[in-house]
C-alpha cells in the first residue's frame, strides 16, 4: 500500500508532497510544527499537525512556531484535486463547510468567517484559549476600510464609519485645514481600521454567534447554518460600498471647492 503523501502549508502557500519521513525531518528543522496546517488525499479539508490523529503519534514533539514566521518557499505545482491554497478546501471537495471537522466555539467562528477562516484563526489566537485580535494587523482594512467593512457584513460599523469620514471632511472644510494635514489626518483613520480590523470583525463575528444561539436553540446543525447565512461575504455589499466611497469622495471635494 502506498505510504499516504501529504501537503503542509509553507507561509501563505503550499508545499509538498512528503511522506510522513519527510514530515519528521521538517518538524525536527522546525518548518512543521504543531500548528501547521496539512492536507493528502482523503481528507476533506485542511488540518494543523496537532488535530491530526495518526501523524502526531508517528512523530516527534517540536516546539510551536507560528506558519507566518516560516521563510516563503515555491510551492509545487498542483496536480488535478491536489491543493494550492492552504486556506482553503481542496478542489476536489468544494462543497465542504469551513467548519467540518471542527467543534465547539471553534466551529462556530469557522462557520461565521467563511473560507479565510485559518487565517483569521491565527489572528484572533483561537489556538491559544483566548480571542482577541489586539496587537495583529489587518491590510484590506487598511487599504480599503469602508469597502472591507461592507465586504464582512459589518454594517453597522460601516454605517458609522461612513458617518466619520463625513464629519471630518465637513469639520476640515469649516476650519480650512491644510491640505497637507487632512493627508495626515486621512492616513492615521486608515491606521486605526488597520489596528484595530481584526478585533472589531472579531467583535462583530461574536455577536453574530450570540443573535444565531438566541435564534436556534440548543439546535447545533441549524446554528451554523444560522452562522454561515448571517457570515460570510457580499459582493453586492462592496459595490455599494464603492459607490458610497465615491459619493464620499465628490461632497469632500465639493465642500473644498
Amino acid at each position: 500500500m502506498q505510504e499516504a503523501q501529504w501537503w503542509y502549508a509553507n507561509g501563505r502557500q503550499s508545499s509538498g508532497p512528503v511522506d510522513l519521513a519527510g514530515l519528521r525531518r521538517l518538524q525536527q528543522e522546525g518548518a512543521v510544527t504543531a500548528r501547521t496546517l496539512l492536507w493528502c488525499e482523503g481528507m476533506p479539508s485542511w488540518r494543523p499537525l496537532a488535530e491530526l490523529d495518526e501523524v502526531p503519534a508517528r512523530m516527534e514533539a517540536a516546539p510551536a512556531q507560528s506558519i507566518e514566521a516560516l521563510p516563503s518557499v515555491e510551492a509545487s505545482a498542483p496536480r488535478v484535486g491536489d491543493p494550492s491554497d492552504p486556506y482553503r478546501a481542496p478542489e476536489t471537495t468544494p462543497d465542504m463547510t469551513p467548519s467540518l471537522g471542527l467543534e465547539g466555539e471553534m466551529a462556530l467562528y469557522a462557520s461565521v468567517v467563511g473560507g479565510n477562516f485559518p487565517i483569521y484563526r491565527q489572528r484572533w489566537r483561537l489556538d491559544q484559549g483566548s480571542a482577541t485580535g489586539t496587537g495583529t494587523w489587518h491590510w484590506p482594512a487598511f487599504l480599503i476600510g469602508l469597502v472591507w467593512m461592507m465586504y464582512r457584513k459589518m454594517y453597522r460599523l460601516a454605517a458609522l464609519w461612513a458617518g466619520l469620514l463625513l464629519l471630518v471632511s465637513v469639520i476640515e472644510t469649516l476650519l480650512e485645514v491644510p491640505e497637507g494635514l487632512s493627508l495626515v489626518i486621512t492616513f492615521a483613520l486608515s491606521i486605526t481600521t488597520g489596528m484595530f480590523g481584526n478585533s472589531w470583525y472579531l467583535t462583530h463575528c461574536q455577536r453574530q454567534i450570540a443573535q444565531a444561539r438566541a435564534v436556534t436553540g440548543g439546535d447545533e446543525a441549524r446554528l451554523r447554518s444560522e452562522l454561515a447565512a448571517r457570515g460570510g461575504t457580499s459582493v453586492i455589499a462592496t459595490l455599494a460600498a464603492i459607490i458610497v466611497v465615491m459619493v464620499l469622495a465628490t461632497i469632500g471635494a465639493e465642500l473644498a471647492g
